[in-house]
């Protein structure tokens, strides 16, 4: 017989535990509905994720991308990162009322964002960066009490920032970069106490930079750059960011000098300030700055010299300041910062000679400093630095002779540029150990001796410049050797009077990636061989002034991407090849001064009766 007192006991435990367990079980459920209703809104799940794992006769908290808490066993977070799923965001996720993390980053979501999403009282982190939502950035985000990092990145947000923003008590991370924000930055911006990373770039927002009214102990990185910016940096703004470490101001319209306050943020490691109107000298206090890392002040219109002080960074990895008005030496200041990686003060004024002592940078990668007023010999110690990879020293007054074992201890060397300069001397044979070299740039230079014909062992070449030199070639066998280089777009050796012999046949076997052909001002004699219609890709070809024979080979017009054809100043015979009408895209044609047929036809593209009355100069910096 039963016990009347244990089914009393039990009725009385049902009574008080089924309320809590309905309520569990709705509220589970509802949760899975939400999820469901965004796994019916996503139209394209291409790793099948939703498809194949959510599922209703799973447990929702075991759903991939889904966590919940241990108590309460509610939906807490949502991490579908990278999913790639395509889709709208459903009103139904505003039921997921214990989330306190969505994590949508890089899919792609489209349409508005649901107001329902306001609902989340508990959310602390919202991310739907790199997606395709529109619309404007909603005023119900501000609605979000516990919210502590906004990602909104790259999307197509547009209007301006909403002022329902500076709510958010707690935010610490704010990154609305890479939309179509307009209009000016709030003030709030710099009166959030919490707040330690502010990113805005890539938008379309304009006006000042709104000045710092408190100090921001918090503040770390402030991201502005790429927008519409104007007016001066405010004169006090740094003397309220005592932590900032990242200042990223580059491609805006600011102008107006560097603030000395700006030299007070003594843990800044990040400054960017290039492509802007920015003017004067930098300031001396700039050496306050030792735990500089990255600087860049380049397209700005700096003057003066480098202060000295800049050989208190020692922590410098990366400086620009290409495109200003700066003066005076350069190299000198900067030979004991070990820690550089890369140099770039191309297109300013800078004088002086390269010092010996540069070997000291071990780390160096890049060196930049085309079209300035440097002088004097380059130094072997220059060719030590194992680690370079692009040396870019074009447009100078540098002179003397190229070291001969220049090539010997570059394993790295991708990139090198020395033309517009006075250089003399033969050929440097061994930069052909430099086997991973890609751009060789030696024009307009005073350099003698031979083409080596080994020249094809550097076959990562793309481009190779050496016209207006002193450079000789009896048979031209450079050429036959250049077919080794595959990926070969550039070539010119034009304006090199003692390079003589006929163009190979092996010319057609060139890259079919070839798009320029320069070699004009040459001494090359012969017909054009039939072969070049094979180089497909060309858009030019210069042979003018030479002392070329026979007739213009028809295989020219199967270059169906020829533009420029200069054959001026030689000896070419017989009709113009009737083929040349199907080059549809040709737009320059010199074929004056020469014994050609009259032209009888018509339809064929007009005759430019001169030579080329101006040279583009092709010296190349970069």
């Amino acid at each position: 017989m039963a016990n009347p007192f244990f089914n009393l006991a039990l009725l009385i435990i049902f009574h008080f535990f089924m309320p809590t367990f309905s309520t569990k079980l709705s509220t589970i459920l509802t949760d899975q509905s939400a999820l469901l209703a965004l796994k019916d809104h996503v139209i394209h799940d291409p790793q099948n994720v939703l498809e194949t794992n959510w599922s209703v006769s799973t447990p929702v908290c075991n759903w991939i991308g889904v966590s919940c808490g241990y108590k309460h066993r509610r939906v807490t977070a949502l991490d579908l990162t990278g999913f790639g799923l395509v889709g709208t965001l459903p009103p139904h996720l505003g039921n997921l009322s214990f989330l306190s993390l969505l994590h949508l980053t890089d899919n792609c979501f489209h349409g508005r964002l649901p107001v329902q999403l306001s609902k989340l009282r508990r959310l602390k982190y919202l991310s739907f960066g790199n997606n395709s939502l529109s619309g404007e950035i909603p005023s119900w985000l501000g609605s979000l009490p516990e919210l502590r990092s906004l990602f909104l990145y790259h999307n197509n947000f547009n209007s301006s920032i909403p002022l329902s923003l500076g709510y958010l008590p707690k935010l610490e991370k704010l990154s609305l970069e890479e939309n179509q924000i307009s209009g000016s930055i709030p003030s709030f911006i710099f009166n959030m106490s919490w707040l330690q990373i502010i990113t805005l770039k890539n938008n379309m927002l304009s006006g000042s930079i709104p000045s710092v009214p408190r100090d921001l102990v918090s503040l770390e990185r402030i991201d502005l750059g790429f927008n519409n910016l104007t007016g001066h940096i405010p004169r006090d703004m740094f003397d309220h960011l005592p932590s900032l470490k990242g200042l990223y101001l580059n491609c805006n319209l600011l102008s107006g000098r560097i603030p000395i306050s700006l030299c007070k943020c003594k843990e800044l490691q990040i400054l960017s300030l290039s492509s802007n109107q920015l003017e004067g000298s930098l300031p001396v206090e700039i050496g306050n700055l030792s735990k500089l890392q990255i600087f860049h002040i380049g397209h700005n219109q700096f003057e003066g010299e480098i202060p000295h002080q800049i050989v208190n960074l020692t922590l410098l990895e990366d400086f620009i300041c290409t495109h200003n008005n700066f003066t005076g030496e350069i190299l000198e200041k900067i030979t004991n910062l070990t820690l550089l990686r890369s140099i770039d003060g191309s297109y300013n004024n800078f004088t002086g000679t390269i010092p010996g002592q540069i070997d000291n940078l071990k780390k160096l990668e890049q060196l930049r400093l085309g079209a300035n007023n440097i002088d004097g010999p380059v130094p072997l110690a220059i060719f030590n630095i194992s680690t370079i990879s692009i040396i870019s020293l074009a447009l100078n007054q540098l002179s003397g002779r190229l070291p001969s074992n220049m090539g010997l201890w570059l394993p790295n060397l991708e990139e090198l540029y020395l033309g517009g300069n006075h250089l003399t001397g033969s050929f440097p044979m061994s930069i052909l150990n430099a086997s991973h070299l890609a751009i060789l740039d030696m024009s307009v230079n005073y350099i003698s001796g031979s083409i080596p014909d080994t020249l094809g062992n550097l076959r990562n070449l793309k481009k190779l410049n050496l016209e207006t030199n002193n450079l000789t070639s009896s048979g031209m066998g450079f050429l036959s050797s250049l077919t080794n280089c595959r990926g070969l777009e550039n070539l010119a050796f034009d304006d090199n009077p003692f390079i003589t012999g006929k163009l190979p046949r092996s010319v057609g076997n060139l890259s079919g990636s070839l798009e320029q052909f320069y070699a004009s001002e040459c001494n090359i004699s012969g017909s054009i061989p039939s072969e070049i219609g094979n180089l497909s890709s060309l858009i030019l070809i210069e042979i003018g002034e030479n002392e070329l024979t026979g007739t213009i080979p028809s295989t020219i017009g199967r270059l169906k991407n020829l533009q420029h054809l200069y054959l001026s100043y030689n000896k070419l015979e017989g009709s113009v090849p009737s083929e040349l009408c199907l080059l549809n895209k040709l737009a320059f044609l010199f074929l004056s001064c020469n014994p050609l047929d009259p032209v009888q036809s018509q339809n064929r593209p007009e005759m430019v009766t001169r030579g080329i009355s101006e040279s583009n100069p092709k010296v190349q910096l970069r």
